[in-house]
């Protein structure tokens, strides 16, 4: 039984490819069966794969017997003559969440990994391959997501995806490999354990090999998902133009392919989330506006192009100038030049702005301004009430309607008296303040974007 434990995760990894002679291969040890069973089987197969074996134990702190667990692992590996490298978190302090715990665990790992040249092989078998395809399938996963557990990502190696974690048990206890039963694992407190305590049962009522039926739907799926990714690599080849992506080309491949070269771009900047999908199809279909999808990671839409909007410098802020004739340059290359006209300036700048709608936007009888008015960029909670319209928006909502790039949202130059917003750049004054035959001073505003950008200029 041992052979056949053996030969399935032998042969497992070498169709994987997941160990070369001369790797030095740090075992994830956690006390437990799946864990222990990993570290065994390296120890026993090391000089037949050509590999070095060592061991690691991230202590979490989360219960009171942590600290035996790790004593247990340390002693496992002191007897074999197996280097251990260990780590304790500070001490606990308010609740620590499995995500938590996880982060910890392997932010560790891929230090350790990067310090050593060494690859981390992780003990995750075949029922936490089925368990997490049902688990993202039941939240909802899109196509990469239900490819399941990676036999390799990065440093990380998986030799037991392909036996259970009932095998794995079992080849402990053949083995004579004492290990640790974590009891929060006995109970249905978490989603993934009644998915093992009653979803997996019930699927191997059905059909006593669900498990393996899963693991290969994954293997398939993981396939598919590579084949597309690199047809979604060639549409990108396809569609690349200087300063972007052409919007054309993009809109004329088949659907699926779009998808796969939008998730490219997508997880150039962070993994792919539930609705990038949509929000990336709809920003190519109307080829404008923008998605945020990650700090300074903006992928836009304009000039019949999809592109990587540059990040506003770190300078961005502007510091607020109280209202007064003149010329004012905003960090972002925007220009504002701010002027008061009377007696035969303001009628002639009337008659001409009549004729030129953008030139009117940014005319206001000054009158009919109330409060100090101020220049600066956005606030929270700012309100603009748009000309022809009678309802105020803040100008989050306003913002979002328009399509304009989160990037720019916090450059964009207005004047405001207090919370009220009275001209904004792209959309002119307020509603209720453009000059009229009794006006008497006129203000003008004169916007000038000095260099190319996407947005509201």
């Amino acid at each position: 039984m041992d052979n056949e434990f053996e030969g399935a995760v032998l042969a497992f990894a070498r169709e994987a490819g997941l160990f070369c002679p001369g790797d030095r291969v740090i075992a994830a040890a956690s006390g437990g069966a799946d864990s222990m069973a990993l570290l065994q089987f390296l120890l026993r197969y090391r000089e037949r794969l050509g590999i070095c074996v060592e061991a690691v134990h991230v202590d979490h702190r989360l219960r009171p017997e942590s600290g035996e667990v790790a004593e247990f692992v340390a002693e496992f590996c002191a007897a074999r003559g197996v280097t251990l490298h260990r780590f304790a978190a500070d001490a606990p302090v308010g609740h620590r969440s499995e995500e938590w715990s996880r982060e910890l665990r392997y932010g560790y790992f891929e230090r350790l990994a990067a310090q050593n040249g060494a690859k981390i092989a992780t003990g995750h078998t075949l029922s936490d391959q089925a368990e997490t395809l049902l688990f993202r399938l039941a939240r909802g996963t899109g196509l990469k997501g239900a490819c399941g557990i990676p036999a390799r990502r990065g440093p990380f190696v998986r030799p037991l995806l392909g036996v259970t974690k009932a095998q794995a048990e079992a080849y402990c206890r053949r083995q004579g490999i004492v290990y640790v039963t974590d009891g929060d694992n006995l109970t249905d407190a978490y989603a993934r354990n009644r998915i093992r305590h009653h979803a997996l049962p019930a699927l191997e009522s059905v059909n006593p090999a669900a498990q393996s039926a899963l693991g290969r739907f994954c293997e398939r799926l993981a396939e598919t998902e590579r084949y597309l990714a690199r047809q979604g690599a060639h549409l990108l080849e396809r569609a690349a133009r200087p300063g972007g992506y052409d919007l054309t080309v993009l809109a004329g491949a088949d659907p699926v392919e779009r998808q796969a070269a939008l998730r490219l771009l997508a997880e150039r900047a962070r993994p792919l989330r539930e609705g990038d999908l949509p929000r990336l199809e709809g920003l190519a279909a109307a080829g404008r506006g923008a998605v945020q999808l990650a700090p300074g990671a903006v992928l836009a839409a304009g000039r019949g192009l999809l592109f990587w909007q540059e990040p506003l410098p770190p300078e961005s802020a502007f510091e607020p100038a109280p209202f007064a004739p003149g010329v004012y340059r905003l960090p972002g290359g925007y220009r504002v030049e701010l002027l008061l006209l009377q007696g035969k300036e303001c009628e002639e700048s009337i008659k001409f702005a009549q004729t030129d709608k953008k030139a009117l936007n940014n005319c206001a009888d000054y009158a009919r301004i109330t409060g100090s008015l101020c220049l600066r960029t956005r606030r929270p909670g700012d309100v603009f009430r748009p000309a022809g319209r009678n309802v105020g928006k803040t100008l989050k909502k306003l913002y979002n309607e328009l399509g304009v790039p989160l990037a720019q949202r916090s450059a964009l130059p207005l004047l405001a008296a207090g919370s009220q917003v009275a001209w904004l750049w792209g959309q002119g004054f307020a509603q209720g303040l453009a000059p009229t035959g009794a006006t008497r001073t006129l203000l003008v505003v004169r916007p000038e974007k000095e260099h190319s950008a996407e947005g509201m200029a």
